[in-house]
């Protein structure tokens, strides 16, 4: 699992150190399309002992890297042992989203209509939507049912830091119980409005997580740059919400608590009941199958809480303030 090692000093062994040029055979095996070169080249690195300065260096290019090169660095990442999480349970960051007023909605389709302002207190959410790395942990501890995609031996090696799909509503909130009582702090997936504010900021109605216009290099989405897989977390850093959350737009839709009620959203009219049998549960972000219009702060789609796709993973949430 993400294994990572580094050398005394932060060298590279047989490298030359850490200010030796990174070997372009080995960089351009790591970034080719070719997932059988990312392989063998990760390997080579690996035992050379240079597998956390390959790291950094994937993760300080990724701003002039294209979508399709961003992919393929994400996968040599999960190979070389992403250095962003560490065992035991490989969790993101807890970012704290001030209380707030969040504008939910938008006039653009029926189901987020009408706008309107809803109170949110503080809480905190997690930087990226939960790995597979992280929910193998839990499915080897628990017995839990493995994903669709996944061997006997759990996750796919190339995308260990990808969001764990293939996840019903039900499995992220078993998945919180057990993180709940691995750690001592209460995690649970993020309501609608909390969700919302998190991707809008207090008081603003802005369209995207990064502001009004859709740019492709800030969203891992169907469009004309498009990768057209999922990919790693984190790889599009310029995407940031406004409290430094990151992939708010894309790559996964994020199960929420919410059910998918009509608005306007009322947390205590009953649609925060995680008992509820059977009926829909509110997804938000828009994956990477989804348009430009799917990725919006606003938009909103729901399904069935026993329900599992390829384009859906989840995120956590956590109450109270700063990790």
């Amino acid at each position: 699992m993400m294994r990572s090692s580094a050398s005394p000093g932060g060298e590279a062994p047989g490298l030359g150190g850490s200010r030796r040029e990174r070997d372009p055979r080995l960089w351009g095996g790591l970034l080719g399309r070719d997932l059988r070169r990312r392989q063998e080249a990760a390997r080579t690195i690996r035992a050379l002992e240079a597998e956390r300065w390959y790291a950094r260096q994937l993760l300080d290019a990724l701003p002039d890297l294209q979508p399709w090169q961003r992919a393929n660095a994400g996968e040599a990442l999960s190979l070389l042992g992403d250095p962003r999480f560490s065992p035991p349970h490989y969790l993101s960051e807890m970012i704290y989203v001030p209380a707030g007023t969040v504008i939910l909605g938008s006039p653009d389709y029926p189901d987020e209509r009408p706008v309107h302002r809803v109170a949110v207190g503080g809480f905190s959410l997690a930087q990226f939507p939960v790995t597979q790395a992280a929910y193998a942990v839990f499915v080897e501890a628990t017995g839990h049912r493995r994903p669709r995609g996944w061997s006997r031996k759990g996750p796919p090696p190339h995308l260990l830091n990808a969001p764990v799909v293939f996840v019903s509503a039900r499995d992220a909130e078993a998945y919180c119980l057990w993180l709940s009582a691995e750690t001592g702090f209460r995690y649970r997936l993020p309501t609608e409005a909390e969700w919302e504010l998190a991707a809008r900021g207090a008081n603003s109605r802005r369209v995207y997580p990064w502001g009004d216009v859709y740019l492709p290099l800030r969203a891992n989405a169907w469009d004309r740059q498009r990768i057209g897989r999922l990919c790693a977390v984190g790889l599009f850093p310029a995407g940031r919400g406004p409290c430094g959350h990151e992939d708010l737009a894309g790559n996964v839709w994020e199960w929420c608590s919410s059910l998918y009620w009509p608005y306007p959203y009322r947390a205590a009219d009953g649609r925060e009941d995680p008992g509820a049998a059977g009926e829909k549960r509110a997804m938000r972000g828009g994956s990477w199958r989804s348009r430009p219009s799917s990725v919006r702060c606003a938009a909103r789609q729901g399904e069935r809480p026993d329900d599992a796709f390829a384009v859906t993973g989840f995120r956590l949430a956590r109450d109270g303030g700063h990790a």
